[in-house]
C-alpha cells in the first residue's frame, strides 16, 4: 500500500473519531443504510463475543474509540489500547474513565503495523475492524508482532466485515471513497472477509482460526498460534 492512501487513511480516521461509534449505536455506517439495526443487531452480537473471549490483560489494536471496552473491561486485569489516531485514543480514555479502568489502562499514539510489545505479555488480543484495511503482507507482519506479544495459551479475537450479498454491488477489495457528516472525502483500501478466508490466512498468519459468528454484515474469527 503506498504512503499516500495509507496517509489518507489515517486522516480519515482521526477525523471521524467522534461520529465512528454511529455504526454500532445508531446503525449509521458510511455509505448507504438499508436496515440500521441490522448494524445494532450485529454489534451486539460481537459484544457478546467480546464479553465471552477477552479477559485477563488484554491488547486492543487498535482500538479506534474504545469502544468495545465496555464489553471486556469487567473481566480485565490491564488494558492496553493502541491507535494512530490522537483523536480516537481520546475517545478511549473518556471510555475508560467512564467504565472506571482508567488506573489499569495504558494508551499507545502508535501505528499498530510498526508498534512493539514485550514478549508474552497479553492474554488476549482483540482486531476490531483493521485487517480489513491491510494487505496480506502487511497482515503478516501484523501478525509477527502479536505471536509475540501473546501468552502461551492466549486468543486473538478478530472482528471484521463480513463478504454477503448485503454489500451490494461494492467490490470485494479495493479502494473506495469515505464521507464524513460534514461531507468532507477520503480513499481508503477496504477488503472483506468470509469465514472460509481464515483457512488460507491461518498459513498467512501462522495461526489456527475458528470463525464463532458469520452474520449478514460482520463476522468474528478468534484465532491461537500454531502448536
Amino acid at each position: 500500500m503506498d504512503t499516500r492512501l495509507r496517509q489518507s487513511m489515517n486522516e480519515y480516521y482521526n477525523e471521524r473519531a467522534a461520529e465512528f461509534d454511529e455504526i454500532y449505536t445508531l446503525g449509521r455506517p458510511p455509505g448507504t443504510v438499508t436496515d440500521p439495526e441490522l448494524y445494532m443487531e450485529e454489534a451486539r452480537s460481537l459484544g457478546q463475543l467480546v464479553r465471552e473471549h477477552c479477559s485477563g490483560s488484554i491488547l486492543d489494536i487498535p482500538s479506534g474509540t474504545g469502544y468495545w471496552l465496555q464489553f471486556y473491561a469487567a473481566g480485565c486485569s490491564s488494558i492496553t489500547l493502541v491507535d494512530q489516531s490522537e483523536n480516537m485514543l481520546r475517545e478511549g480514555r473518556d471510555k475508560a474513565r467512564d467504565h472506571g479502568v482508567e488506573p489499569i489502562t495504558r494508551f499507545m499514539k502508535a501505528d499498530a503495523l510498526e508498534v512493539t510489545f514485550e514478549d508474552r505479555s497479553f492474554d488476549s488480543i482483540l482486531v476490531g475492524f483493521f485487517l480489513s484495511h491491510v494487505t496480506d503482507s502487511q497482515m503478516d507482519l501484523f501478525f509477527h508482532h502479536l505471536r509475540k506479544a501473546l501468552k502461551p495459551g492466549g486468543r486473538v479475537l478478530i472482528l471484521d466485515s463480513n463478504w454477503t450479498r448485503y454489500r451490494g454491488s461494492r467490490p470485494k477489495e479495493g479502494t473506495t471513497v469515505r464521507t464524513l457528516n460534514d461531507g468532507r472525502q477520503y480513499e481508503i483500501y477496504k477488503r472483506y472477509f468470509e469465514g472460509a478466508d481464515f483457512d488460507r490466512l491461518s498459513e498467512v498468519c501462522k495461526m489456527d482460526f475458528t470463525v464463532q459468528f458469520e452474520g449478514k454484515l460482520y463476522l468474528a474469527v478468534t484465532g491461537k498460534m500454531h502448536e
